[in-house]
């Protein structure tokens, strides 16, 4: 029910209208529905409930408070915290505990205005007015500065229907652990296959964002396994024979997590990781994440591995959801593809590149069956097909590149930028042209925004969301729309370059690999906050360098700023440096040489 305005209420105002004179005036504006019910406890304090959801203990709401305070305040105390926020006002009870104990800065945000409201009209709140910051959920873009903050949940309104209290909170503690948790990850790639680059981008997305991480790149296993072919076994037997050697892999990346001990494990699509290599990295202490960078349909095998992962990140959404929740209770998220910026990239190309790769109209790609088909209908252009797989492609044989030569990334990237309109039919087995069921974006759409190389693309379910159709990217709905716009494009350079560099600029702000892994690094860090952030992180060579002077400093500044300091990292920019070694290096070279012979043989 609604309050009538009254003293203390309007005394709540007047402070918070000093203080924060937007969302003052926007409390004043609102009302208290019916599903915000304010009630008394024995005692007389006031108590609030939301859609049926008790917002306080109802017998003692200040002694709740108070217990809530004391976890709060061990929280801040393990992680040195100097800044606070809670998400989740109630009626203030929780928030007035912490400020008698904590001295630092304490931001309370609370989405709801009803519960300001509520809060105002029942409680005289003027010291707690003036003690904190207040927000609410719309005004949040700059509350988590590099400073050490702690994101604290009141629990009771986590559990509110909607959802927007507890989806606030994993975005706060994600941007706070962006800016100051630094953590050990451990990047699996599979032995080959498309998500193979994604794993080297994302590892170096990963180092950039200032995490020590490891990239364990299996690619180096493929000829191993192939070469399994030669025993000629049958294909029972070939099979088991594949596996068991995909087993020895995944016991050697669990291997790697003893030496290592990473926080996190984030496996790609085809990582050789079964149940049995997936349970003995858990045991490690790691969190195990999967970026699941393919079609849950037409690759099944998340049935058997999905269940040993604590977070399952996908390319598709609310079906591809309910599908991995009948076999796992892992954390799921959607996490769509991206590009490096520093691999897919606008370039400069000689006149002898323009003719070598350059044409009206290309696609760059595998032959797939859907292909096939649709781009017979563009031989009449000046059209040529880069990739593997397209032997026996029939009339198109014609305007294959290379006798279907793979294309290196580098190639892809100058093919990209010599072309004016570039493709991007996603693949189908089981559809002619367009699918018309697609939900994913495949890597390649974001890979062409980035080269600032224009592109007509097939009509996928969730492409909206990434870039505005028709705007900042082309989009066709059938075979026959995409020769249209084909045709449109070229004849209308102003209007191709002008979307064109939109699609560029949306890419650059949202779609790299360092926004996926932050967004990656923040759904984990949201589940796992108190255990991350308890765990002791060396110093960053930046930090150690602000404390030094002289060569010693000069030394520490060689490195990134925000690179974890180690022994390994000193001794490896020595040795890429020239000249004599001064004595600061000689010393770190003694300290290193110590380490390899005597701490290594103690440990063994």
């Amino acid at each position: 029910m609604d309050v009538a305005p009254g003293i203390l209420r309007a005394a709540n105002l007047a402070v918070l209208s000093r203080r924060a004179p937007r969302l003052a005036a926007e409390i004043a504006a609102s009302a208290t529905p019916v599903t915000h019910l304010l009630s008394h406890a024995p005692g007389g304090e006031a108590l609030l409930a939301v859609d049926g959801i008790a917002m306080h203990h109802p017998r003692d709401p200040s002694g709740d408070g108070v217990r809530w305070a004391r976890g709060a305040i061990a929280k801040l105390e393990a992680s040195g915290a100097s800044r606070a926020i809670v998400v989740g006002l109630g009626l203030g009870y929780h928030v007035e505990a912490l400020a008698e104990r904590f001295h630092g800065e304490i931001v309370v945000i609370e989405p709801d205005l009803a519960v300001w409201r509520a809060a105002l009209a029942a409680r005289d709140l003027r010291p707690l007015l003036e003690r904190v910051v207040a927000r609410s959920g719309d005004d949040t873009d700059a509350v988590v500065p590099p400073a050490k903050t702690r994101v604290l949940q009141h629990a009771p309104s986590a559990l509110r229907q909607d959802g927007a209290h507890r989806a606030l909170f994993e975005t706060l503690v994600g941007r706070s652990a962006t800016t100051g948790l630094r953590l050990r990850v451990l990047v699996v790639s599979p032995i080959a296959g498309g998500s193979l680059p994604i794993a080297r981008y994302a590892a170096h997305a990963l180092t950039a964002l200032g995490h020590e991480v490891r990239l364990l790149d299996l690619s180096g296993f493929q000829q191993g396994l192939n070469g399994l072919a030669a025993f000629g076994a049958r294909r029972q037997r070939q099979a088991e024979l594949d596996s068991g050697f995909c087993n020895v892999l995944g016991m050697g990346v669990a291997a790697a997590c003893e030496g290592f001990a990473p926080d996190i494990v984030l496996a790609l699509a085809q990582a050789p990781l079964d149940q049995h290599a997936l349970a003995a990295i858990g045991r490690t202490g790691a969190i195990r994440a999967l970026w699941f960078v393919e079609d849950f349909r037409r690759f099944t095998y998340w049935r058997e591995v999905a269940s040993q992962y604590d977070h399952v990140f996908t390319i598709q959404t609310d079906e591809c959801f309910a599908a991995l929740r009948t076999a796992s209770d892992a954390r799921l998220a959607y996490l769509p593809c991206a590009f490096d910026p520093e691999e897919h990239r606008p370039v400069d190309l000689s006149d002898a590149e323009r003719e070598a790769l350059g044409s009206d109209v290309s696609f760059v790609g595998a032959g797939y069956r859907n292909r096939r088909q649709a781009f017979r209908r563009f031989l009449d252009l000046d059209f040529r097909v880069w990739g593997s797989e397209w032997v026996g492609a029939g009339d198109l044989e014609r305007v294959i590149q290379r006798d279907s030569a793979r294309i290196s990334t580098e190639e892809s990237v100058r093919i990209f930028n010599a072309t004016r309109v570039n493709l991007n039919l996603h693949s189908s087995t089981y559809h002619d042209g367009v699918d018309p069921q697609g939900d994913f974006v495949n890597p390649r759409t974001f890979e062409l925004a980035g080269c600032g190389a224009f592109q007509i693309v097939d009509r996928r379910q969730l492409l909206p969301d990434l870039f505005v159709p028709g705007h900042e990217i082309a989009v066709a709905d059938s075979v026959t729309e995409m020769r249209e716009l084909t045709q449109h494009y070229l004849a209308h350079n102003d209007e191709r370059l002008a979307m064109t560099s939109l699609g560029h600029a949306r890419a650059l702000a949202q779609h790299t690999y360092q926004h996926r892994m932050q967004d990656l690094i923040a759904a984990i860090v949201a589940q796992d906050q108190d255990r991350l952030l308890a765990r002791s992180r060396p110093p960053t060579f930046g930090e150690a360098a602000a404390r030094e002077s002289g060569a010693l400093r000069a030394l520490l500044e060689r490195h990134p700023a925000n690179a974890p300091l180690t022994l390994d990292a000193v001794v490896r920019g020595i040795g890429e440096g020239q000249g004599d070694v001064s004595e600061e290096e000689a010393i770190f070279l003694f300290l290193h040489q110590f380490q390899e012979l005597y701490l290594t043989e103690a440990r063994a």
